[in-house]
């Protein structure tokens, strides 16, 4: 059984990114559990993947990222680009020796709807709102801190530092974000997901396990928390099968994993999706990923990459539709409900009536943290939580099956 370290979150204050308001913190009223990857090892897999994906786990790891950010720190030459994520805007890179990520617009999006520039100002409202509203409805989930929109016809020190690092195939100018990066889960939990996952179905021996292990693309793995969806196919690229890897809810409750949490954690994201930031919140993203346990310093003293703290994450707000509050709540409640049953967000959020416990942790949790929401902007008496719900309810009836 692996040595399980109780770290008092009155004792330490974590952060993720260069200022951190919206990114993970210590709550001063849990305790994470700081859990030894040399000692998890020694458990099975079904074991490590129940103690790890918990947002109450610390993983103490070694870290090769840590020891490259450290080199690339001390030489600039090391601080080469690494695409880590992609989706229908553009490509997300790694930075090695810096603590931010950048997203990169593929060439013609910005004449799109959903393009870069739009993005950047709803997820900067959402932050904003996760910043002002976290603490009083408790929230647990972190949303990625969007820092810098950079033009691509502006003046900027990044296209003549940083752009010549990007690989060539990127190397056509168009517009850049640059946030918080989520790290990875540790390379411990990303062994045991192929060993469960896929070691008994493609009977992959310790060769192919570490060859997996080793490809690039699979040292980028976010779990995606799909609590609306029981089963499904497993990643298609069989030489990536970890990037963006699906937990379905039958896997998570086949390994014990507290789902009740994470429902009503997504509730109370929702709530403040919708109520804190005037945002749809169509087509999001939950994510477990991780991060350090300390806020990034300066260059000479880089963050401890080795002690992880497991997170649930909200990102990806192409799709997103900004509402304005001051309409009528008819107008309001259907802009809210109508995002919520269509594209992925079915997927995220429990179903209704298939997974009844589950989606009453995530309903409580969306009332709760909706009620607290509209308490401070006093608009009580405007909207009703529980006339809401009851009608996404009932509008889910009618297009959910």
């Amino acid at each position: 059984m692996a040595s399980q370290r109780e770290l008092n979150g009155s004792d330490e204050t974590a952060h993720y990114g260069a200022s951190g308001a919206s990114s993970p913190a210590w709550d001063t009223r849990t305790t994470r559990l700081c859990l030894e990857a040399t000692e998890l090892e020694l458990m099975p897999d079904s074991a490590i993947l129940t103690q790890s994906l918990s947002l109450k786990s610390v993983i103490l790891t070694t870290s090769s990222f840590n020891r490259q950010f450290q080199s690339a720190c001390a030489y600039s030459e090391l601080q080469k680009f690494n695409q880590i994520g992609s989706g229908l805007q553009g490509a997300v890179f790694e930075v090695v020796g810096q603590v931010l990520a950048s997203k990169k617009e593929n060439p013609g999006n910005e004449t799109l709807s959903s393009n870069l520039r739009r993005e950047f100002a709803i997820h900067r409202d959402v932050s904003a709102a996760f910043d002002q509203y976290k603490h009083a409805t408790h929230s647990q989930v972190h949303v990625p801190k969007p820092h810098e929109f950079i033009s691509k016809t502006q003046h900027h020190t990044f296209w003549d530092e940083d752009f010549p690092k990007m690989p060539p195939a990127y190397r056509t100018r168009a517009d850049v974000v640059k946030m918080d990066r989520i790290l990875p889960l540790p390379k411990v939990v990303r062994k045991a997901l192929i060993s469960h996952s896929y070691g008994r179905d493609k009977h992959l021996d310790a060769t192919d396990i570490e060859t997996l292990l080793n490809e690039p693309k699979n040292k980028h793995c976010l779990a995606r928390v799909y609590l609306g969806q029981t089963t499904g196919p497993m990643n298609l690229d069989t030489l990536a099968p970890l990037r963006n890897f699906p937990l379905y809810l039958g896997f998570m409750e086949e390994l014990g994993i507290d789902t009740i949490a994470l429902a009503n954690e997504m509730g109370k994201t929702y709530a403040i999706l919708h109520w804190g930031a005037g945002v749809n919140g169509d087509d999001v993203e939950f994510v477990l990923g991780t991060s350090t346990i300390e806020a990034p310093k300066a260059v000479v003293e880089p963050p401890d990459f080795q002690h992880r703290a497991v997170g649930l994450y909200l990102l990806d707000f192409g799709q997103c539709e900004a509402v304005d509050l001051t309409q009528d709540c008819d107008v309001i409640y259907q802009a809210f409900k109508g995002a919520m049953v269509t594209g992925d967000n079915q997927r995220f959020i429990p179903h209704y009536s298939r997974s009844p416990g589950l989606f009453e942790a995530f309903k409580n949790g969306y009332m709760d943290g909706g009620n607290a929401i509209l308490l401070q902007k006093q608009l009580s008496d405007k909207f009703s939580m529980v006339d809401f719900m009851q009608e996404y309810e009932e509008y889910a009836e009618d297009f959910l099956q």
